[in-house]
């Protein structure tokens, strides 16, 4: 062991460790430098182009004019704009508590040893893995107010029906729709941090006379709230970007009921050929997305609890 370090004690001061330094140094970056570049060609590029096309104006690609902020000034008094808003973060907040609540619920109840346990916890990660265009269209099926299998179960059990697609119930069904899919990545998240807990602080708590509720409160959620902190910023911003499942279920409608602020962008760029506007409306998202991850992180600094925690 001596004569080894001894021997590359030697190199060092001869200097001809270098090149297994820079040989080391180039395979690293050869390793790290495909993801990265990936990275520039599928967000920074294409963010920077959506950014820059935010201040041009015109229809189509053939109408392109420099119109400076006046895209966004006319999202200041563009009352749709606001509404849309206000839906998309209705949408984030009510889908998200959904998500929140059910998928802490269903890692309690899977995280618990019982007789086919790994049955269920295989069957549970179902709707993750089925297509969300496969998502909208079932559940589009099943929520229909003529021949939908839920309003043929209502009518024979209680003699009425629901329209799940009307102004006051749209935001409902696509919240809950949505909710029956990504709660699953709750449930990933969560369960992964249930397992982590060391067993010893539930052995002592219930030598110390603890229930369910006293062991879930002590024990249980101070160890997760890292994890839920983290699972609600994420959540909260991809809900609040989800464009599919709104758009295949109900394309922003009835009259604009669950129009969000990405469907309103598809819409001025793709349908009304308002790419300038469009773009706006999604830079106005990313900052302000941005900001909010920010004021998170300097709020609640979740590295510190981890480092606590650890």
């Amino acid at each position: 062991m001596a004569e080894s370090a001894s021997y590359f004690d030697r190199l060092k001061r001869a200097g001809l460790n270098t090149i297994g330094t820079d040989r080391e140094q180039l395979f690293g970056i050869s390793l790290v430098s495909p993801p990265i570049l990936i990275f520039f060609l599928i967000t920074v590029i294409p963010l920077c182009i959506g950014i820059a096309l935010s201040f041009y104006g015109g229809l189509g690609v053939l109408t392109y004019n420099f119109v400076g902020l006046e895209n966004y000034q006319a999202l200041i008094a563009d009352a749709k704009f606001w509404q849309s808003l206000i839906t998309g973060i209705i949408f984030a907040f009510y889908s998200v508590a959904i998500q929140m609540v059910v998928g802490v619920g269903i890692a309690l109840v899977i995280n618990e040893k019982f007789k086919f346990a790994n049955i269920v916890r295989t069957i549970v990660l179902v709707p993750y893995l089925i297509p969300t265009v496969a998502v909208a269209i079932i559940w589009e099926w099943l929520l229909n107010n003529n021949y939908g299998v839920v309003n043929y179960v209502l009518q024979e059990t209680i003699g009425t029906t629901v329209n799940f697609f009307n102004v006051g119930t749209a935001i409902h069904s696509v919240s809950w729709v949505a909710s029956w899919k990504f709660s699953i990545f709750v449930v990933l998240l969560v369960l992964a941090r249930l397992q982590s807990i060391d067993s010893s602080l539930y052995e002592m708590a219930e030598v110390n006379g603890a229930n369910f509720y006293q062991r879930f409160i002590d024990v249980t959620l101070p160890n997760l709230r890292t994890t839920l902190a983290i699972v609600l910023l994420l959540r909260s911003i991809w809900m609040f970007n989800k464009f599919d499942i709104i758009y295949l279920m109900t394309q922003g409608g009835p009259f604009d009921a669950t129009l969000t602020q990405t469907v309103l962008a598809y819409n001025r760029a793709f349908t009304a050929l308002q790419f300038g506007s469009g773009a706006a409306i999604t830079a106005v998202m990313f900052v302000g997305i941005l900001c909010t991850s920010i004021v998170y992180f300097r709020v609640f600094r979740p590295e510190e609890e981890v480092a606590t925690h650890d």
